[in-house]
């Protein structure tokens, strides 16, 4: 019994050792329904879990810049560039599920919900096969494809990768979130800004560089076809050559990325991780693309960034727009922003009017989602823009445009901080003047009643120790009425009395000096005390 006990134990782990091996190894080629993988499980590979026969791409989970999460990609393994992302926007964390159904479905599970997923359910897939191309395709049981990743790009192109009509190739988006966009249409194929109302800043007609092939025909697709971009019509017929480098290596592996600023640019993925750019890039012009420098920004000279001088002293460059939608239109204004400036998007729309300079700015104005106009003095053509991304110097022999920005009246943005500090300051001043006027106040009255209770209390107490003086000698019988020496006038009441007094004395004194009479004249009494 024990006997059994340990083969059983042991046929366990051999078995469990056995599983963690075939799981920790990286499948080549391809994989099959019921295969189910995350990153956690596949972190000692670099998150790949899926090879191309010659290990040049891999498939699997790669970190984000915040390192706890991660996205599914197709990864060229020597420059370690993503050519392809599955869930970019929708990361997952390092423990949510790769799963290959039995049913043929291929998806991303994040907390028991999917955030990404081929939709291919019940179509009998075979395989899943990365192949070295770059190319992720799901097969069928005759060999069929079911579904590839050529068909859903995301920022890049690979040789053999054929972009057609209703295709996009979008950008990562830049710091505020604006993405750039890639598309076929028309019989062009267009690069545009992702505003509100989209921006067009390149086609394929107004680039002078490209080779004429075939003047007859629309465009319907375009190939990388070693150093050259071609551009086909519907029925496979070269139309037009774009030829990025002096490079013609067949066995090149060129990759056209549209990168987060805006501009393709083309990489020979085979010089490794320290691959650079070509020159040629579309547009050729750095500062041609929305954003070079930010919103209201002048780009000049490869990149540079100038704010016109009007809106730095004013608002430091960060006007904030007004909107007449919402509010009354008389509660905005139109501010000057300079003049010899250009627009990355001018030359492919067309002027709302043309008119005079005033027209132009009253139709801005009465255009409630006009935020900043161009006028071009030569050809009266007025322009008006929803959104707007960084200006442009004019080139030296051109004229440019004349340019207004739309913003609440007072000039909103800064100037109403500014406006609003100012007012603020000037409360403040005045409740500091109304306290120390009303403390000033308080303290004056306190002084001159204290001045006035201090003469009050001088003035009582002569008199009461006088009073208290005559009650004392008051009290003896036979002394005189008392009189004060002072000069002052003699009291009408006394004054008989005094005179008597003096009589009197005078008589019982016996013989007196003649003067004695003039001591009357030398007196002057107060009245008794």
């Amino acid at each position: 019994m024990g006997l059994f006990r340990y083969i059983g134990t042991l046929y366990f782990c051999l078995l469990l050792v056995f599983k963690t091996c075939i799981s920790g190894s990286q499948h080549i080629g391809q994989i099959y329904p019921g295969f189910e993988a995350s990153q956690m499980e596949w972190s000692d590979n670099n998150g790949l879990f899926l090879l191309s026969n010659h290990s040049v791409f891999g498939f699997g989970f790669y970190a984000t810049l915040d390192v706890n999460f991660f996205v599914l990609v197709v990864l060229h393994i020597s420059s370690n560039k993503i050519v392809w992302t599955a869930n970019r926007g929708l990361r997952i964390n390092n423990s949510e599920k790769f799963v290959f159904d039995k049913n043929g479905n291929v998806y991303l599970q994040r907390n028991n919900g999917v955030v990404w997923s081929t939709n291919t359910s019940g179509a009998r897939v075979k395989s899943m096969v990365l192949w070295d191309s770059g190319n992720l395709v799901l097969l069928g049981d005759s060999g069929s494809i079911l579904w590839q990743s050529f068909s859903y790009p995301t920022d890049t192109l690979l040789p053999g990768q054929e972009f057609l009509e209703n295709m996009t190739l979008r950008s990562f988006p830049q710091i505020n979130n604006l993405t750039v966009h890639l598309e076929l249409k028309f019989g062009d194929m267009f690069l545009y800004a992702g505003y509100r109302t989209p921006q067009t800043y390149w086609s394929l007609a107004s680039d002078s560089r490209k080779t004429n092939k075939s003047s007859a025909g629309k465009v319907h697709s375009a190939s990388l076809v070693s150093n050259a971009w071609n551009f086909y019509d519907q029925h496979k017929a070269l139309l037009w050559q774009f030829i990025f480098s002096k490079n013609s290596d067949q066995n090149a592996t060129w990759a056209a990325i549209l990168d987060y600023e805006g501009a393709i640019k083309f990489f020979n993925l085979q010089k490794g991780k320290t691959v650079a750019p070509e020159a040629i890039m579309i547009p050729q012009n750095s500062c041609g693309v929305p954003e070079p420098c930010p919103p209201f920004v002048a780009c000049y000279s490869d990149n540079r960034c100038q704010c016109p001088t009007s809106l730095e002293s004013k608002f430091n460059c960060k006007p904030q727009i007004a909107s007449t939608c919402t509010i009354s239109k008389n509660s905005a204004e139109l501010v000057y922003v300079g003049e010899k400036l250009d627009y990355f998007a001018l030359e492919f729309v067309t002027p709302f009017s043309r008119y005079d300079l005033d027209a132009c700015k009253e139709a801005c104005l009465h255009n409630c989602s006009c935020a900043v106009l161009f006028f071009e003095n030569s050809t009266k053509s007025c322009f008006l823009f929803d959104q707007i991304g960084s200006l442009q110097r004019s080139q030296d022999e051109s004229s440019g445009y004349i340019s207004y920005v739309k913003v609440s009246t007072g000039y909103g943005g800064l100037n109403s901080l500014n406006k609003e500090s100012k007012d603020s300051g000037k409360i403040i001043l005045l409740t500091v003047f109304i306290v120390v006027a009303t403390v000033l106040v308080i303290a004056g009255l306190l002084y001159v009643g204290l001045q006035y209770h201090s003469k009050k209390k001088r003035s009582t107490e002569f008199p009461q120790e006088s009073l208290e003086e005559d009650d004392f000698l008051g009290s003896f019988s036979g002394m005189p009425v008392r009189y004060s020496y002072a000069p002052s006038q003699l009291s009408a009441r006394a004054y008989p009395s005094f005179i008597k007094w003096i009589n009197e004395e005078g008589t019982s004194s016996g013989p007196h000096d003649d003067n004695s009479g003039s001591l009357l004249s030398d007196i002057r009494l107060s009245g008794p005390r």
